[in-house]
């Protein structure tokens, strides 16, 4: 959650420690490791959580799932590594190529917000895709 961006005081950018909305967060600009309670309110929690759910589900396929055999296929066809997590190779063709990677991003979004996030997030090495 990035709180106050377009405030004239700083902005605050917090981040669930395990990738669970319901468990500990910390905040990650202005740095601190004190583990404090989701800063969102109880329906954009479950909005979030569902969200979060129905992205994993369009765009994202694992190594491990019985499921994406066909998915590692195509990645394999088209000499792609196979990572614990993949992006859905009918979404490949979405992504745009810039120097640090591929990313999308839908139109009107804040590049600024973007920016932002990937000075000062401090990512989990094990959850990092890029």
């Amino acid at each position: 959650m990035l709180e106050s961006f377009y405030a004239t005081r700083g902005a605050v950018l917090y981040r669930s420690v395990e990738d669970d909305v319901y468990g500990p967060w910390i905040t990650d600009f202005p740095l601190t490791d004190n583990e404090i309670r989701c800063p969102l309110p109880e329906l954009v929690r479950h909005e979030l959580e569902r969200l979060q759910s129905q992205f994993v589900e369009e765009w994202l396929f694992f190594e491990n799932d019985p499921a994406a055999i066909p998915e590692s296929a195509v990645y394999r066809s088209h000499r792609l590594p196979v990572q614990a997590v993949n992006i859905r190779s009918s979404r490949l063709n979405r992504l745009g190529k810039n120097r640090s990677g591929w990313e999308y991003s839908t139109s009107g979004s804040d590049l600024n917000i973007i920016d932002f996030i990937e000075k000062y997030w401090r990512f989990n090495e094990k959850a990092v895709i890029r």
